[in-house]
């Protein structure tokens, strides 16, 4: 009768120490409030939205009666063409394929209007060039031309910054495909600022000239970023704090594995105590 009292009585205790092992894990599971001020997570910066780039589709206006271009590139070999059959064309070497283009020129709305595309610099679909606001910092632009077949009299390459500020980077000839902007060129009296600037490339009419046929229609789809850079200053104020990680870790090791150790003691012990008895 002894010997089973002291068994119910062990068997009691292994059943205490399983259920305060339980409750210790349970209020480990339930949110308790921190005394110490946690770190606060820190935000990703945002990126600038993806911007589709326009179709470049043709829509010259000319004085053939307003009818729409053929969905093909035409043949240029059976167009109406002045001094001959020459088109230039965005190449990558060779001379200069504006060259020997004709000045002047006629042609129906079956003729694609001259396009130059950028080729330095070139950015992806949702980043721009981005460029430091420096005196000693320079832009180099190169372009190519297509479905070009009268050579402009001159050229012109602007900037369009913020609130509309325009920057003269350079007059150039009618067959120039490069130009340098020299940021120590802006007049001081209209800096540069941080922000996007669009860049402009046109000929002698301006640059909202309409596109016509076998002329260069005015260039706008390059955008390029500037920015002021700062000098770098050492964290401080109350909103930094190297050691919060630490601490963090501290408070989580802790709450994780003081109860857990707890109960753990109690029922080895209440495990050895049990198993004594049996044997004795």
């Amino acid at each position: 009768m002894q010997l089973n009292t002291r068994s119910l009585f062990l068997f009691a205790c292994l059943l205490l120490s399983i259920f305060t092992a339980y409750a210790v894990e349970l209020e480990k599971r339930v949110p308790q409030e921190q005394g110490g001020q946690q770190p606060a997570p820190s935000s990703a910066e945002s990126q600038p939205q993806p911007q589709p780039q326009p179709t470049n589709a043709p829509a010259p206006s000319g004085s053939g009666g307003g009818s729409a271009p053929a969905s093909q590139p035409p043949n240029t070999a059976g167009g109406q063409q002045p001094q001959g059959n020459q088109t230039a064309n965005a190449s990558s070497g060779g001379g200069n394929p504006v060259a020997g283009l004709p000045t002047t020129g006629s042609f129906g709305n079956t003729i694609y209007p001259g396009e130059a595309t950028f080729i330095e610099p070139t950015g992806s679909k949702s980043v721009s060039p981005l460029y430091r606001i420096d005196s000693r910092e320079n832009v180099t632009f190169r372009w190519g031309y297509s479905s070009l077949r009268v050579r402009p009299a001159n050229l012109t390459l602007a900037a369009v910054g913020p609130q509309s500020a325009t920057y003269t980077i350079a007059q150039l000839d009618g067959g120039a495909t490069s130009a340098v902007w020299h940021l120590s060129d802006v007049p001081a009296a209209t800096p540069l600022f941080n922000g996007m600037y669009q860049i402009q490339l046109y000929d002698q009419r301006g640059a909202s000239a309409p596109a016509q046929p076998g002329y260069l229609a005015p260039a706008s789809r390059l955008t390029i970023a500037f920015y002021n850079p700062e000098s770098y200053g050492p964290m401080s104020g109350s909103d930094y704090c190297p050691t919060c990680f630490y601490d963090a870790g501290n408070r989580l090791l802790s709450h994780t594995f003081g109860g857990l150790g707890i109960a753990f003691g109690i029922a080895c012990f209440t495990s050895i105590a049990f198993i004594y008895n049996l044997l004795h």
